[in-house]
């Protein structure tokens, strides 16, 4: 495989093979982010994803704003993949001979179909390369509880690049994501945090590697009660030690549901030799 460097410190300095700068690229940004969906383009400079669709008909995930991934931003489904939650995994498929990048991607609609997330990421650069993650409410936005200690409890899957010098590509993560939520906390921001754990690792066409060490805690944020969503944190990833791997980075969530009974929320950590983009769908 051709590794691309990516000068991070000059921006986007892009690769041998050519083509339009990533900001562009695409058009379709996800017109309500902010009030009904989530990403992570703030927070990092290549994760620059910006909208989700899917098409059960056809089961074609699509994924808005990632640079040299499918003419269409179409991926198609992993029919090997044999996670043991609700999530399922995607990929580009790019078409031999083209200067398509091969870019992988979790994703899952929560059963009630109030909500979905996706998240993605590549092994085609000398760094991270682009990816992201999006978690949307579908549904009409929720009428918050006002008071009340609650308890949200779900599933989560990612993908992880790891730049460790021994294990240079990408594997697929699941695990189980677990919240509290306290509506009336702070007077009138209210409280949530929480964290991934049990996580479980796959190789790309998705079979068991076995268990990952540690987990990821989910800083503490606030609710934003206009547009019934959690306002951007810290995650941080530990050992089985309990000691920092030294990689971090931010989560965030949209409520959905009668009275906000699901969360669906997006995760990232990067470290000097690793990131893992995810995402994950709890209910009460």
């Amino acid at each position: 495989m051709t590794r691309i460097w990516m000068g991070l410190a000059l921006g986007f300095g892009l690769s041998a093979c050519g083509g339009t700068a990533p900001f562009g690229v695409d058009d379709d940004p996800d017109t309500e982010a902010g009030s009904s969906s989530v990403y992570f383009t703030e927070n990092n400079d290549t994760l620059t994803l910006n909208n989700v669709t899917y098409d059960p008909d056809t089961d074609t995930l699509t994924l808005n704003n990632i640079p040299f991934d499918d003419p269409e931003n179409a991926y198609d489904r992993i029919r090997t993949e044999a996670f043991n939650n609700g999530f399922d995994a995607y990929d580009s498929n790019p078409e031999r001979g083209t200067n398509e990048l091969q870019y992988f991607a979790v994703f899952r609609r929560s059963d009630s179909g109030e909500s979905q997330v996706a998240a993605a990421g590549t092994n085609s650069y000398v760094d991270f390369g682009y990816g992201g993650a999006g978690a949307q409410r579908l549904g009409n936005k929720p009428n918050l509880p006002t008071s009340g200690i609650y308890s949200y409890n779900g599933e989560y899957a990612a993908v992880r690049t790891t730049r460790d010098g021994t294990n240079d590509g990408v594997t697929f993560v699941t695990g189980d994501a677990r919240l509290r939520v306290d509506f009336d906390d702070f007077d009138i921001d209210g409280a949530a945090g929480g964290s991934i754990s049990n996580r479980q690792v796959y190789t790309t066409d998705g079979t068991l590697i076995g268990n990952l060490d540690g987990f990821i805690s989910l800083a503490d944020t606030t609710i934003d009660f206009d547009n019934s969503s959690l306002g951007s944190s810290t995650a941080t990833e530990f050992d089985g030690a309990g000691d920092s791997t030294g990689a971090s980075g931010n989560w965030q969530g949209v409520f959905a549901g009668t009275e906000g009974a699901e969360i669906a929320g997006i995760v990232f950590v990067e470290g000097s030799g690793v990131r893992e983009v995810g995402g994950f769908i709890a209910t009460q």
